[in-house]
């Protein structure tokens, strides 16, 4: 593994070109309908519950050796401020800015306030550069950080997604990549775009090219097609608990970031992507090339 073949954000590690460092997992904080929340008031919420969940995530971690980050999310824009201070007043950076384009813009401008370097979180997401406004949102607050959301059908391949990065359909005759890079941006992570299962296969597949070819920071929100699969006659919280768990190891093999969901479900996800891994070191330490079969 080369030396420059990792982007450093704070103290993360976040790889590209290859899979070789773990993947870093990205859990979600202030969701809509999260339970910590009060629904009539988001800008309310738990405190006690709430640091409790982000300390289960940094001890895991911890314990299997895996790299982490937190997403704060916010449904509107009072309410992210709010979040923004908690989390400040309580931890430190880096953290990724999620959450609706109007929340994230009311976060930039109480991190810019709080001297919050733009180097210290990552703006999620873009899929554009079509809107006017949020272009110069990322020229004012001069964002560094970025991740590129993907959109597509279920059955887009891998060679559109590819196309959907480096066609020149933007503004100015320019790509999304080409017209993120011209804006000052320095690290371009990629987000396929999950859908459903058949959408994670084409995913999967596009960040195998991108991560040789554009040397790009890849991954998704594996889970996300889980969704489809809840049923009222199953025990919803353990039948997608263990589907998760699955599809977490699955996505660790070809993945630099997973945003692997709510913040609850970190115990699975931490324990699937650290036995994947291990399962991985066994297969290069016994020299089994398994996968270069399918």
């Amino acid at each position: 593994m080369s030396k420059n073949s990792f982007y450093s954000i704070g103290n993360i590690k976040l790889g590209f070109g290859d899979f070789n460092l773990p993947p870093v997992l990205i859990g979600t904080l202030f969701y809509q309908g999260q339970s910590i929340v009060d629904r009539k008031n988001p800008s309310l919420f738990n405190e006690e519950k709430t640091k409790k969940r982000i300390d289960t995530q940094i001890e895991l971690a911890k314990q299997y050796k895996l790299p982490h980050l937190i997403e704060i999310s916010a449904n509107d824009s009072h309410s992210m401020p709010v979040y923004l201070k908690f989390y400040l007043d309580n931890y430190e950076p880096p953290f990724v800015l999620g959450g609706t384009f109007e929340a994230r813009i009311e976060g930039l401008r109480f991190l810019k306030d709080q001297g919050i370097a733009a180097a210290d979180f990552i703006y999620n997401t873009i899929s554009n550069l079509k809107n006017p406004k949020e272009v110069e949102v990322l020229k004012k607050y001069r964002i560094q950080n970025i991740v590129v959301l993907i959109l597509g059908s279920n059955d887009m391949t891998a060679t559109q997604r590819f196309t959907y990065l480096t066609e020149k359909s933007q503004p100015n005759n320019q790509s999304i990549i080409n017209g993120l890079e011209k804006l000052g941006i320095k690290k371009i992570l990629v987000d396929g775009g999950v859908i459903d299962i058949e959408s994670l296969a084409h995913i999967l597949e596009t960040q195998k090219i991108i991560s040789e070819s554009l040397k790009y920071p890849v991954g998704t929100a594996a889970s996300l097609f889980l969704f489809k699969f809840s049923s009222p006659r199953l025990n919803l919280k353990y039948h997608t608990r263990y589907r998760r768990a699955s599809i977490m190891a699955i996505a660790s093999f070809f993945s630099n970031f997973i945003f692997y969901g709510a913040i609850e479900d970190a115990k699975e996800c931490f324990a699937s992507v650290y036995q994947a891994r291990a399962f991985r070191k066994t297969l290069a330490d016994l020299n089994i090339k398994l996968f270069h079969s399918f």
